[in-house]
């Protein structure tokens, strides 16, 4: 389902310059898309205020239920690109399928394990022998809760079950029901979640983590074959992540746009942690890569780590 449109406007920064032949075809990148969380801001400023369009591109946004399902379209060449996380474009280069990071969206991990305030539950070591409830297998929450579980002591195939339940409204309902113990939720999830007086409590919060939890995830034959392509993009996401910093009336338009039935006061906060969360200027921290690869490592050993500027596409193509 295409969640978003695109309007026409203007040129994008002098940065990696390109110029656009006149009434050229626009290039449609298709961007499968795990959830719809505050990352995914300067993918949507871009779109509202023309970035991508005076980079003659047709960005389209497709849903997902999780990160895995949305990493196999991008593997399978069912879309050009994936807003995921990164610990994708790791497992992708380790199968020879080149994944790439193009640019990145959040510099924080992003979310956090909440359960009902009535339960029992106090902490990870707590929910030995309870349901905890991911996204999709495979994916940043799955890859989280095992690294965390295995820090506390526990074994996550078996003191544990781990089950996909999705994000958003699927995650409080699991939670409500009782059908999971806790729960991953990212931004604005987790806020809107721990507003309800008495309802929700954090067992543990990951959001204070250099981490890239978000980025543009594309593969290397793709970026090969649409440089030009690859390279705007890149500079629209880098002009949109800079106007998260220095236009506000923007941000909240895009925030609306995304989260139309939250609580404005909510939307409020969101605008100021904005500028915390997201990435400056497209680029990958290498110390939250460092972070990634240590918790891939220790939930998938068989994982072999892959070096930053395998990864990085400003060290591959964007230089």
């Amino acid at each position: 389902m295409i969640r978003f449109s695109l309007r026409q406007a203007f040129a994008a920064a002098a940065l990696f310059a390109l110029s656009v032949a006149p009434g050229a075809a626009q290039t449609v990148v298709r961007l499968a898309s795990a959830q719809n969380s505050i990352g995914s801001l300067p993918i949507i400023l871009a779109m509202r205020e023309g970035l991508f369009s005076a980079e003659n591109l047709k960005v389209e946004i497709v849903d997902f239920r999780g990160g895995a399902p949305a990493v196999q379209a991008l593997a399978s060449d069912s879309v050009e690109g994936c807003i995921c996380a990164a610990d994708h474009a790791v497992r992708l280069r380790a199968r020879g399928q080149g994944g790439l990071v193009l640019t990145a969206l959040t510099e924080h991990h992003g979310y956090g394990l909440v359960a009902l305030t009535s339960s029992p539950v106090t902490d990870i070591k707590s929910l030995k022998g309870k349901k905890i409830g991911i996204t999709s297998a495979g994916s940043l929450t799955d890859n989280t809760i095992r690294y965390f579980l295995l820090e506390a002591g526990l074994n996550p195939d078996r003191d544990v079950e781990i089950t996909g339940v999705g994000t958003g409204g699927p995650m409080r309902a699991a939670l409500d029901t009782g059908a999971v113990a806790a729960g991953m939720l990212t931004t604005p999830d987790v806020q809107g979640a721990l507003a309800e007086p008495g309802k929700y409590k954090l067992v543990q919060d990951y959001r204070s983590l250099s981490y890239p939890a978000l980025g543009v995830l594309v593969v290397e034959r793709w970026v090969k074959a649409n440089e030009a392509a690859a390279r705007g993009f890149a500079r629209a996401i880098i002009k949109a992540e800079a106007m998260v910093r220095s236009d506000g009336p923007a941000v909240d338009r895009a925030l609306a746009e995304m989260y139309p039935a939250l609580d404005p006061s909510l939307r409020a906060v969101l605008a100021q942690e904005a500028p915390r969360l997201l990435a400056s200027d497209g680029k990958m921290a290498p110390e939250g890569y460092e972070l990634m690869l240590k918790m891939l490592t220790v939930s998938d050993p068989g994982l072999s780590p892959v070096p930053y500027e395998q990864i990085s596409a400003f060290s591959q193509v964007l230089h």
